[in-house]
Parts: C-alpha cells; sequence; structure tokens
C-alpha cells in the first residue's frame, strides 16, 4: 500500500468515527499483515503488533471461541506477555486482566496429540469470551485510538 493509499484509509475511518471502525478493522489488519508476515513477532512495531493481537484475539472470540487464540499462540515464546506488558504499560489494566485469564500452558507436551486441556481453561475463557462480547464498542475504540494516536508510524508503514 502506498502512502497516500494509507493516509485515506485513516481519514476515513477517523471520519466514520469509532461506532462504524469495523468497516475498517480488516483493511488494517491486512495492512499490518502483509507488512509483516514474514516477519518474528518480536520484530514487528508495537502498534502493528497490537493491533493485529487484539484484532485476533477479539476474532478468534467472536468466530470459535478465544481458547483458540491461547492455544495458537502459545507456541511463540513471549507473545502473550509482549501484549501484556503494552496493556499495562498503557494503562489498560482491566483488559490485560481479562487478557491473562485466557493464558494457560497449551504448549505443554501432555497436551500435544490430545488436546485434553483442563475444563476450568474453558470456563476461565468462557469469561474472556464473555467480556469480550460486553466489551465490543469498547475494542473497537481501543484500535480505533491505536491507528488515530500513531497515524504518523502507521504512514511509515507503506508496502510497494
Amino acid at each position: 500500500m502506498t502512502y497516500d493509499a494509507i493516509n485515506e484509509l485513516i481519514v476515513s475511518a477517523e471520519s466514520s468515527g469509532y461506532e462504524k471502525f469495523w468497516e475498517y478493522d480488516g483493511a488494517f489488519f491486512m495492512l499490518f499483515y502483509d507488512r509483516f508476515m514474514n516477519t518474528p513477532f518480536s520484530d514487528i512495531p508495537d502498534i502493528a503488533f497490537m493491533y493485529m493481537e487484539i484484532n485476533n484475539w477479539q476474532g478468534m472470540s467472536v468466530r470459535c471461541g478465544v481458547w483458540q487464540y491461547y492455544e495458537s499462540g502459545a507456541f511463540q515464546d513471549g507473545k502473550f506477555e509482549r501484549v501484556l506488558s503494552f496493556l499495562r504499560t498503557n494503562q489498560e489494566e482491566e483488559m490485560a486482566s481479562v487478557y491473562a485469564g485466557g493464558i494457560h500452558d497449551y504448549a505443554n507436551e501432555k497436551y500435544q496429540g490430545n488436546y485434553d486441556y483442563p475444563e476450568e481453561w474453558f470456563d476461565e475463557t468462557d469469561r474472556v469470551d464473555q467480556w469480550i462480547s460486553d466489551h465490543e464498542e469498547y475494542l473497537y475504540k481501543w484500535m480505533y485510538d491505536l491507528i488515530l494516536n500513531h497515524k504518523s508510524e502507521i504512514l511509515e508503514l507503506q508496502i510497494s
């Protein structure tokens, strides 16, 4: 995406307001994904990383249950910790607490092949799913604010 196309996307999203940000969230996700698909998560700039993670966290919750987000991410050492650190550093204590509630040892060898996870893990991720559902508007506003508060950094991500 060119600088002008990214700028147009940001301007369009901003003018729609956070209430209609769901119309643009996929475009921003794909912008970041296309730019960083072959980049180790530890090397992705905070804004792109956090946008993709929170978007994916919310999306997995809506589509199939957030436990699958945690299960797939458990094999990337430090990924969840990076999300938590960013949220806490940016005074998102409630979201950090909820996010932390779904983190479990899905990568443990004793679950490989049988997926016999403890029932309490599902109970905890059910609570995370409920929070995400109850805070959908908040999450869209959070992603909207993340984009708008970091316009210049995002504009630097142009893709040829």
